[in-house]
């Protein structure tokens, strides 16, 4: 006998677009609104995986302060115009140390910059490239696990929902398009979660990215509507 479900989760799974949804169709700039950046450009974002506050100067972007307070951790996209074969380089300096790093984005996609712990240099930056495709009519839902340790990272809908994504391994990430909706998630990995979390504002042509991070002894997510810094000549 197949189970039954609950009208409530029937309708997370359905706005989740994990039962009776078609695939994601159109292309990335479909999402984004105003002047497009030049062909060979990336969209760029830093975020603080780590557990103290980071100054971070890249390059390819004016500096800036990253905290630990959930809206405190992500900075904006911003263009960077002709990333191909080009390393972007950036240092950044947590708990009194500085640390150099070098990571390359696709052209025409978006990057995000995990700063993450690491086991020899204390912290280490991470791009994590995204080609995912947009519709305008439903909303964009990430998931990141910045947890180094943890190579099956998953985001369920909470009191044992199915699972968003699973299998997510360490600083890596997935991506697909929703229906608009409100819905309570938990993160976790490594049979752990954090704590759940609520889904709201997942509004059509918008985007939104929920990060683990953490050690996966002590885990701890946080949800951020993406904020695109809109493309001037």
């Amino acid at each position: 006998m197949r189970p039954v479900l609950s009208s409530v989760m029937r309708r997370c799974l359905v706005a989740l677009g994990l039962i009776g949804l078609s695939a994601v169709s159109g292309q990335a700039q479909e999402a984004l609104y105003g002047p497009q950046p030049p062909k060979g450009s990336a969209y760029v974002r830093i975020v603080n995986g780590l557990d103290a506050p980071v100054d971070v100067t890249p390059e390819f972007r004016t500096a800036l302060h990253l905290g630990t307070a959930d809206g405190d951790r992500v900075s904006t996209y911003e263009v960077v115009e002709a990333v191909a074969g080009k390393p972007l380089k950036l240092s950044f300096k947590v708990a009194g140390k500085s640390i150099a790093a070098s990571v390359s984005a696709e052209a025409d996609g978006f990057l995000t910059v995990l700063l993450v712990s690491d086991s020899s240099a204390g912290a280490k930056a991470v791009g994590v490239n995204d080609l995912a495709q947009f519709n305008q009519n439903r909303a964009r839902l990430s998931f990141y696990n910045a947890v180094v340790d943890c190579n099956d990272g998953v985001l369920a809908i909470e009191n044992g929902g199915q699972a968003v994504f699973k299998d997510v391994e360490q600083v890596a990430s997935r991506a697909r398009a929703v229906n608009p909706v409100t819905a309570r998630v938990v993160a976790g990995c490594n049979g752990k979660t954090a704590s759940p979390v609520e889904l709201s504002g997942l509004d059509a042509g918008g985007m939104v990215s929920v990060f683990l991070v953490g050690g996966s002894d002590k885990l701890a997510d946080f949800v951020v509507h993406d904020v695109v810094v809109p493309y001037h000549h």
